[in-house]
């Protein structure tokens, strides 16, 4: 039976949740299947979609926010369904989530998979206080509607365990298509004479760029460059605090790149401090490059990928100082995390596209 795969992500913008779409999507059979992707405003991937097939059908909702977009998301999904074919909606985090299940949990014919990406129980935790009320109601919500969807996804053992608990309800954990393809292990650690530190992913403050930055300022050399790949709103803080700490010459921030693999390939380290993650596809990338990683022990994916210390070294989130002590442990002695790499290349082919489409298709036919 021909297929209606509906993606939805509100803010498709480039990283991670886009980059694991858009790897998914281009592994589905367009002669049987037809798919649609819809977003909240812009799709910044609407390019790369058209790139790969005309077939795919981009919708953009002229809405400001995820909420607002509930009338119109209900509309443009019911113009989609077709009687005649197994109709599949897909929602990406848990704004999205919860917006769509109240959205479309009554309209016949339609397979609602919702897809988690972080563990529920942070949006508990206290940043502000506006943020706080916000995520307090959407925990309310979730604890409640998502027994309404057909499945769920969750992206990392910890955030299925956490969905779990919270929702009483049964959660199929399948890890996103970080890898197109694996790459030759390499068992030599080269050794630049410029130390080439990378980090990927989006200036926000939950990334922890900060924390990166103020790091560097403490290690004992200055034989180093640390490049930021990625773009956001934190942008102009992050570029006083580079100045603030006489990094000008030290910092590189390269905003989105196409050329990131040639990134991943010119450099010694990859580091990488959130606060909370779903599962950092950039962790995966850096590792199938055969470079070490050092990443913070937030909740989600990464302690998973580096096997709790056993593929990388671990920092607590939001600890610059200890951050410090791990990048000179590497400048000093770089066997350790030779080591851990070597065990973790060992594991990764379990995130490539061809493993995993097979999982999402499984759950996706399941009537």
């Amino acid at each position: 039976m021909i297929k209606n795969i509906i993606f939805f992500l509100p803010v498709f913008k480039m990283g991670g949740a886009g980059n694991s779409i858009f790897r998914l999507c281009t592994k589905i059979d367009l002669k049987k299947n037809n798919l649609f992707i819809i977003s909240i405003g812009t799709n910044e991937y609407k390019n790369k979609f058209q790139n790969h097939s005309k077939k795919i059908k981009i919708i953009e909702i002229n809405k400001k926010s995820t909420i607002g977009s509930f009338f119109v998301l209900k509309e443009k999904v019911k113009e989609i369904i077709n009687d005649n074919y197994h109709n599949i909606f897909i929602s990406n985090q848990h704004y999205a989530n919860v917006v769509s299940i109240l959205a479309l949990k009554k309209i016949k014919n339609l397979k609602l998979v919702i897809v988690d990406r972080i563990d529920i129980s942070e949006l508990n935790k206290f940043y502000n206080l506006t943020n706080y009320i916000k995520n307090k109601i959407v925990f309310i919500l979730i604890r409640y509607l998502y027994k309404y969807a057909d499945s769920i996804i969750s992206n990392s053992k910890s955030a299925k365990k956490d969905i779990e608990e919270i929702t009483k309800t049964k959660v199929i954990n399948i890890s996103p298509p970080s890898l197109i393809k694996l790459r030759k292990i390499k068992t030599k650690v080269k050794i630049n004479k410029q130390l080439n530190i990378l980090t990927v992913g989006s200036l926000v403050k939950g990334k922890g760029v900060d924390t990166m930055i103020k790091s560097l300022s403490l290690i004992n050399t200055k034989n180093f460059i640390f490049t930021v790949a990625g773009d956001g709103e934190e942008k102009r803080n992050l570029k006083k605090l580079i100045k603030e700490l006489k990094l000008t010459n030290k910092v590189r921030l390269l905003g989105w790149c196409n050329n990131v693999e040639e990134l991943y390939e010119n450099s010694d380290l990859f580091i990488h401090a959130s606060h909370q993650e779903g599962f950092p596809n950039s962790i995966v990338e850096a590792l199938n490059f055969n470079l070490p990683v050092i990443a913070s022990n937030c909740n989600g994916g990464t302690q998973e990928i580096l096997a709790n210390g056993k593929g990388g070294d671990l920092f607590p989130v939001n600890n610059h100082k200890i951050l410090a002590l791990k990048i000179q442990r590497f400048i000093d002695n770089r066997s350790n995390l030779k080591k851990k790499l070597k065990f973790a290349r060992k594991h990764i082919n379990k995130y490539t596209v061809d493993n995993n489409y097979n999982k999402f298709m499984k759950v996706f036919n399941k009537r």
